[in-house]
């Protein structure tokens, strides 16, 4: 997995990697320069670019000085502006302007009236605190009208490193080349449209310049597909456990089948369907591998709790009276992990008792909408704060919170968190929560951990539906394309030895 950071974290990294282990800041801005450089002699390929660097004065504006100068060097035609005004410069960024003086490479104080191939925006990093205001907002209006390719130092200028939130305006990258670990403000919308591409380079600050602190942010990779539990060969169906659904009200048998066949699909040994007796002949006729047991007043779930490895419940669920003591039932009786979804969700949010009295271990799936019944706020005021709230929302509860958007947020009740980078706003469509809480049974049910299982089976679930994007386009694409998307991806990961075969190392 990837490590992401905060401003503050960043900001200590460097402090440690310089003040303890003694590397000089200027090497570190010469290794993060020559990134830039990297990336930008890569994808331009005339025979003089004409490069626009436009650099404030602080390090991430010594950092874009460095660049000019090694594209100059590499002879390119490079034009250099900060802003007119005296101000305080970083001792990096003053020695970097030093050093183009005596190449005698120009500064300018405005964008010159030309076309470039490249525009670099070095103007602000991620210690910006206040909107764009003045010539600093001039700039960086004036390059998003440019063309050419637009590429970022560290973060976007304008961009909360933070929150991903735009202070007043932001720049408009391709490409985005940060620094030791990515940002969360780049993987938070609208921080990550701002960024375009994201490029993590090594510069020599690693793990280690957390020192005594660790990590607890992260963003989920492929390695991380290797803990998806292995096929033995010496098998049957409760080699890889039951999953119990208790979803779908009469007219809402779909939800019941994304969910339940997801599972399945994820390598579930066997899915027993608790729905209304009106679903009975759907279920059958849709899942026919689902064992169904059906209900036409009150379901009698103790025992079949007592059968399985996991439960799915809320999806088509309804919010009657009926379904209410269902979902108290499960959360009081249950010894299994459980994983609340949709109506689940909607009738715990008048009783959230339920969960801070809960037996077993809890995850939530809410979507923006959802989690705003839950704590009983606008979703204006949790929209922008993704994080924040994952993470008060499972401490205050003690539950795994799967906060969903384009950007889901897992965390946990110890503080750690993983923000999702895979998916595309083809998903956004009915259903794909439905597939996103059989993904995660599915895991579980096989015996994976749920804390890993939450943030495995959003990532699975995002690769599923861009797999499936591509065929399907983003506007075509459904609920039931992203269950063969399952499919696909683990059959991909059996055929590279990732998954299915091999003992996973954890």
């Amino acid at each position: 997995m990837n490590i992401l950071v905060d401003s503050g974290q960043m900001k200590q990294c460097d402090r440690n990697t310089i003040e303890y282990f003694g590397v000089p800041s200027l090497v570190l801005m010469e290794r993060a320069a020559l990134g830039v450089v990297e990336e930008i002699t890569a994808r331009i390929a005339c025979l003089k670019p004409q490069v626009l660097v436009v650099c404030g004065f602080g390090n991430n504006g010594g950092d874009g000085l460095a660049v000019a100068r090694m594209l100059w060097q590499k002879g390119y035609g490079v034009t250099v502006v900060m802003p007119p005004e005296a101000k305080r410069i970083s001792e990096e960024a003053n020695v970097q302007r030093s050093i183009l003086q005596k190449y005698q490479i120009p500064i300018l104080n405005r964008i010159p009236d030309m076309e470039f191939d490249v525009v670099v925006d070095a103007l602000f990093g991620i210690g910006l605190t206040r909107e764009l205001a003045g010539i600093y907002l001039e700039y960086v209006l004036e390059m998003n009208e440019m063309q050419g390719l637009k590429v970022a130092v560290d973060i976007p200028s304008g961009i909360n490193g933070d929150t991903g939130a735009v202070m007043g305006a932001g720049f408009y990258a391709d490409i985005t080349v940060t620094f030791a670990f990515s940002k969360i403000g780049l993987m938070l919308f609208p921080g990550a449209e701002y960024a375009g591409q994201v490029i993590v380079k090594e510069i020599g600050i690693d793990r280690c310049s957390f020192l005594e602190t660790k990590p607890d942010t992260f963003s989920p990779d492929t390695e991380d597909l290797r803990r998806i539990p292995p096929r033995k060969k010496r098998s049957n169906k409760g080699s890889y456990g039951k999953v119990l659904t208790i979803a779908g009200q009469k007219n809402m048998a779909g939800a019941a089948f994304l969910s339940a066949k997801a599972s399945y699909l994820t390598g579930a040994g066997l899915v027993k369907i608790l729905t209304t007796e009106e679903n009975r002949v759907i279920l059958q006729q849709l899942l026919p591998e689902a064992v169904l047991e059906t209900y036409v007043e009150t379901p009698h779930i103790k025992e079949l709790m007592e059968q399985v490895s996991v439960l799915v419940a809320g999806p088509g669920l309804g919010t009657g009276e009926q379904a209410g003591r269902m979902i108290r039932q499960v959360l009081a009786d249950a010894k299994v992990p459980v994983i609340l979804d949709a109506d689940g969700l909607n009738l715990v949010a008048e009783h959230t008792e339920w969960l801070k009295d809960a037996s077993c271990p809890v995850i939530v799936t809410p979507h923006l909408g959802e989690m705003a019944r839950l704590l009983h706020r606008g979703i204006s005021d949790i929209k922008y704060c993704l994080p924040e709230t994952a993470r008060e929302f499972a401490a205050q509860f003690g539950v795994i919170c799967v906060l969903k958007d384009a950007r889901t947020v897992t965390a946990l009740p110890d503080g750690r968190m993983w923000i999702n980078a895979s998916g595309n706003n083809g998903m956004a469509t009915a259903g794909s929560g439905d597939v996103l809480t059989g993904i995660l049974a599915g895991l579980i049910a096989q015996g994976m951990e749920p804390e890993y299982a939450a943030f495995m089976g959003v990532y699975l679930h995002g690769l599923a539906g861009d797999v499936q994007v591509r065929e399907r386009g983003n506007y075509g694409l459904m609920a039931q394309d992203i269950l063969e998307g399952i499919v696909n991806i683990l059959a991909n990961l059996c055929e590279n030895g990732i998954a299915g075969g091999k003992e996973v190392v954890k």
